[in-house]
């Protein structure tokens, strides 16, 4: 892998053993519809696997982008990054520019940014013209995850919104398993412009999915940037945003660099790499979908047991990946533990935002793309510095501090629970 990342309100007590699914966050009043509508939970699945699937084509199709544009490929790597940069500016400001918008619509306005995006690095005949593509990636992805929990929730009744936030997320994890390595292959077989080409197409075939088939949902809240910014003060946001930037942060410190741990501490081939790192996006979709009965039961336990597993699994990696077989076993633990992160948090932000469950789902957007880079940028300077095994274990003692955040959040909630 590159060294770039590869690159997703009445607050409840969330350690309740039964959530009350009447007291999650409302779309808007009288939202609720008379029957779950899970073709649509589907069609918003397909609009995270379409932007996670063009956040991470550079990395697939670097070489080839590296040598038709005449730039080193450390350089493509930017192509990664500064979408990810934008996307956490746009992330904060979306609840307050699209305010009037409808929340379907802002999603439709992300997949066809998508669509700009590619057409325009379909035309790139330069490095600068094809850099210049990729705001418009960060645009989109800034905006589809502030509103997309919102708009998930208001297809379903209430008692289905869990289920309906573990599929929509399930994208993530399928771009990684299938988005990714499909658009790589037709990168060899059409080029990297047409790979391009075949994701901007599906954007806009999603796109017309969703038209005919996402509910619109209205934002109950009216936001600002200052009042998203202040959904902070919620105790569990504020928690859920610190937990984003600890555990993703540690993540990406190691998993950025997994190509090269992958060689040099149990000996793979490079060739066989991508089989390993299919492996790990397989486990990790799997592990999206094994969130949910923890989440039903309580969202913080849920990130309690995800960051106690990959801080495990990344001890596995320092201290017993010696050969490609015992690799193959660590790496499927550390997936499905990683592919927790995204629902378990964010279903964190859902239980105890009330109605700023877009402010908060903003707020923890922004942090997820910051720790993306972030995770990169320090776990580049400490491979420089000191080597791969102690960016691993700088990685386990970040997620390791996340574990105990997040039991003394659940041991406040208990206490504030039981006065």
């Amino acid at each position: 892998m590159s060294a770039v990342p590869p690159t997703v309100t009445g607050s409840i007590p969330a350690i309740n053993p039964e959530v009350d699914p009447s007291t999650l966050p409302e779309a808007a009043p009288n939202s609720e519809p008379e029957r779950s509508n899970w073709i649509a939970v589907v069609a918003l699945a397909l609009g995270i696997f379409t932007l996670i699937t063009i956040e991470e084509l550079p990395i697939g199709v670097l070489t080839l982008i590296s040598n038709d544009l005449g730039v080193s490929r450390g350089t493509v790597g930017l192509a990664v990054t500064l979408p990810g940069v934008i996307a956490g500016v746009v992330a904060l400001l979306v609840p307050s520019v699209t305010r009037s918008l409808n929340r379907k619509t802002v999603l439709l306005l992300a997949l066809l940014s998508v669509v700009v995006s590619c057409t325009i690095s379909f035309l790139s005949t330069s490095w600068p013209l094809f850099l210049a593509s990729r705001i418009f990636t960060g645009i989109a992805i800034g905006m589809n995850w502030p509103v997309l929990p919102l708009v998930a929730v208001g297809q379903v009744k209430k008692e289905d919104r869990t289920t309906a936030l573990t599929i929509a997320f399930a994208g993530n994890g399928s771009a990684l398993v299938l988005g990714l390595p499909l658009a790589t292959w037709l990168g060899t077989v059409l080029g990297w412009r047409g790979a391009f080409a075949a994701t901007g197409i599906l954007a806009l075939v999603v796109g017309l999915m969703m038209v005919a088939m996402v509910r619109p949902v209205q934002s109950a809240a009216v936001e600002t940037v200052r009042s998203t910014l202040g959904a902070v003060k919620i105790r569990g946001v504020r928690y859920a945003f610190v937990l984003t930037l600890i555990i993703v942060t540690g993540q990406f410190v190691s998993y950025s660099y997994v190509s090269p741990i992958l060689q040099d501490f149990a000996h793979v081939d490079l060739e066989k790499i991508s089989m390993y790192l299919l492996l790990y996006g397989a486990l990790g979709l799997i592990g999206n979908f094994a969130a949910g009965p923890l989440i039903k039961r309580s969202a913080a336990l849920a990130v309690l047991v995800l960051a106690v597993g990959t801080a495990l699994s990344l001890t596995l990696v320092a201290t017993v990946m010696s050969a490609p077989v015992n690799a193959l076993i660590i790496l499927a633990v550390w997936g499905f533990f990683g592919g927790m992160a995204s629902v378990s948090i964010q279903s964190l932000v859902n239980a105890e935002a009330g109605d700023r469950v877009e402010a908060g789902t903003a707020l923890n957007s922004a942090a997820f793309n910051i720790s993306i880079g972030g995770g990169a940028i320090i776990g580049g300077l400490i491979v420089d510095s000191a080597g791969l095994r102690a960016a691993v274990w700088v990685s386990t003692a970040a997620i390791a501090l996340g574990a105990l955040i997040v039991t003394r959040f659940i041991a406040l909630t208990h206490r504030r629970a039981s006065k």
